[in-house]
């Protein structure tokens, strides 16, 4: 079973393979940046834990993680310094007067 949402900037997947494990493909669009990370409430908004791989040809920068099922947010570090949000992913309240993205793994 294969569900992407195709969306302009980052985006994310979410893959099931066979055997229960559940992998989650983060990719933002940043042709411009020297250095892109993920950060969200499965890394503890850890800014050096998961960088991104690339960019690609196209400027895309990619990292695939497994997450519990469960709702996880986060959002995107661009050059050490911006913290952005995924246009393409649902906003949900940060509970200090900001938004973060969401990304649901599960049933």
């Amino acid at each position: 079973l294969l569900s992407l949402l195709v969306l302009s900037g980052c985006a994310t997947a979410v893959r099931r393979p066979e055997g229960g494990v559940v992998s989650v493909r983060f990719t933002c669009l940043a042709p411009s940046a020297v250095s892109v990370s993920l950060v969200g409430s499965f890394n503890q908004w850890d800014r050096v834990k998961d960088a991104l791989h690339g960019p690609d040809g196209d400027g895309v920068w990619t990292i695939v993680l497994p997450l519990p099922s469960g709702r996880h947010e986060y959002r995107f570090v661009v050059n050490d310094i911006d913290w952005i949000q995924d246009p393409g992913a649902p906003s949900v309240d940060d509970g200090m007067g900001g938004t973060n993205s969401l990304v649901i793994v599960g049933p």
